[in-house]
């Protein structure tokens, strides 16, 4: 089940940070003003990939996280023009869960 939205990022050395870390978000807009809110400058940090968390705390790209939102039924409550639109898409984007 998808618990949250998430961004991994690449840290470059600031202080004693660098390295990869995972972000967990609302919306996957907010990464950007959190690490800023944390003192971190826009060429400090770079996105390698958008994507989900899960229950078990595992980051899921995208389109494996719509497969896992699918299977869990996640998607359940939506029209069938919206969950369709969704399928097309290949991915899933934080405005389909909430």
């Amino acid at each position: 089940m998808i618990v949250s939205a998430a961004i991994k990022y690449q840290l470059y050395p600031h202080d004693d940070t660098g390295g990869e870390v995972i972000l967990p978000l609302h919306r996957h807009g907010d990464g950007g003003i959190i690490l800023k809110a944390l003192g971190f400058e826009p060429g400090d940090f770079k996105i390698i990939e958008q994507g989900f968390l899960t229950e078990k705390g595992e980051f899921l790209g995208r389109f494996d996280a719509l497969c896992e939102a699918v299977e869990c039924g996640q998607l359940s409550d939506l029209s069938d023009e919206q969950f369709e639109m969704i399928i097309a898409s290949d991915k899933l984007m934080s405005e389909d869960l909430w």
